[in-house]
């Protein structure tokens, strides 16, 4: 780049200025000039502002980005759990959670049903009447405990049902995010 023809002193800005307000037509000029240059430094500024809130948006999105990442970790790490806990179960299959914890229900009140029965036989052919009770309260414990298994065997469905949709879109934004950096 080459030098300028003039170097200025630090007092002729003013005093230049000054020679152009004199006429009317050098008032017009810095005027014209002036908002000539607001205008292009509202653009500026305008330009900035947006490249900033973008900046923040990108960083803010990076973030959600990471925390996807982690939570697609989680949910894994929690199939893997499941998994462990019932191998021969699929582990994440909402029906078959709900299938597996219904026949268990009805394995058991099944159980407790036979139990009272035994009571029952027990009873009539003269057994202890506080043995015999005492194995109806149990059954009927049991059949309580049944009951509230397939409750929570219900729970369960809907918790990895949860979790299957939640890792979909999860795999789903994590995609469409890798390929918005491409």
């Amino acid at each position: 780049m080459s030098q300028p023809a003039y170097a200025p002193e630090p007092d002729d800005y003013d005093a230049i200025e000054q020679a152009v307000r004199e006429t009317p037509r050098g008032r017009w000029f810095l005027e014209e000039f002036a908002r000539r240059h607001a205008a292009g430094a509202a653009e500026v500024v305008g330009a900035i502002e947006k490249l900033a809130r973008e900046t923040d948006a990108g960083l803010r999105l990076g973030f959600v980005y990471h925390e996807a990442q982690e939570l697609a970790r989680a949910l894994a790490e929690a199939q893997a759990g499941f998994a462990e806990v019932g191998p021969d179960e699929p582990a994440t299959d909402p029906a078959a959670i709900a299938d597996a914890a219904a026949r268990a229900a009805t394995d058991i009140a099944s159980a407790a049903g036979r139990l009272q029965e035994i009571a029952e036989v027990l009873r009539g052919k003269g057994a202890d009447a506080d043995l015999c009770d005492e194995i109806e309260t149990h059954a009927s414990g049991i059949f309580m405990a049944a009951a509230y298994e397939e409750l929570t065997g219900k729970r369960i469905a809907v918790v990895a049902n949860a979790l299957d949709r939640i890792e979909e879109r999860l795999a789903r934004l994590i995609e469409r995010w890798e390929n918005e950096v491409r």
